[in-house]
């Protein structure tokens, strides 16, 4: 009997990276050097964080948490993903980057994904080509709360995700936003899928680091307004998944 290709057993799986490692089911992902540093200076960790293949495991406020620091784009964020997941992880709260290419998002704001267009490479292999990623949950919104009460700009909308930074081109530019997506990145839609194909609950925070709709590319990295606002999404997404109780699933 023939066997769809794709469909057959995989040769290496996530389980033999791990050395019976265990990971608190609760857990946050960054991938910026400003969130690093925020995470070395509101938790226990006191050696500099460096982005690695394996999960680190934190402490804040009494809580032991899984905290994610993976080298950026889709393959390798979804590599460390994996493993985590393998050890235990099931509520996780990502942080990132994005580029704004909605006029409304600005150096600084916050992009609560609801919706993503898929133009990374790695989500094609958990889901089909016409598969739409969606992220509503309760974490989801309780993160989108307490950005808002800090007085954070907070927009909701799309996400669109591509590996080749360097064809970003104006006219997808023009034509996603007028389609409602606010930003653009490396990472977020193959989390979103992933995280749907093995059944763990996503929330999402894209801090805008540059604007991408003028008629040149403003750039935020380096300036304090970014830096503050990466800050302050790390401390948020720190309280909000300590306090954090799933739902038990029946």
């Amino acid at each position: 009997m023939r066997i769809p290709l794709g469909k057959g057993v995989p040769v290496a799986t996530p389980k033999h990276f791990l050395n019976n490692e265990k990971y608190p089911p609760i857990g946050l992902m960054i991938l910026t050097e400003y969130m690093a540093d925020a995470v070395k200076n509101l938790t226990n960790i006191t050696s500099r964080l460096q982005p690695r293949v394996k999960p680190y495991i934190i402490t804040y406020r009494n809580k032991n948490l899984t905290l994610l620091y993976p080298f950026f784009g889709a393959p390798a964020t979804i590599f460390t993903l994996e493993i985590a997941i393998a050890g235990g992880l099931r509520h996780l709260l990502a942080l990132g980057e994005a580029g704004a290419i909605h006029p409304s998002v600005k150096i600084g704001d916050y992009i609560i994904p609801k919706w993503g267009v898929r133009e990374e490479g790695t989500s094609y292999h958990y889901r089909p080509p016409e598969y739409s990623p969606i992220i509503d949950n309760n974490l989801q919104t309780l993160i989108s709360q307490t950005l808002r009460k800090l007085g954070g700009r907070v927009h909701e909308g799309g996400v669109w995700s591509i590996d080749a930074i360097f064809r970003e081109t104006r006219d997808k530019i023009k034509a996603y936003s007028a389609k409602g997506i606010l930003c653009v990145d490396m990472e977020a839609t193959a989390l979103m899928t992933v995280a749907d194909y093995r059944g763990i609950e996503l929330a999402m925070v894209l801090v805008a680091s540059d604007e991408l709709y003028h008629s040149k590319w403003i750039r935020g990295w380096g300036t304090e307004k970014l830096k503050k606002a990466e800050y302050r999404s790390v401390e948020a997404a720190l309280n909000t998944i300590t306090k954090y109780t799933p739902k038990q699933t029946p």
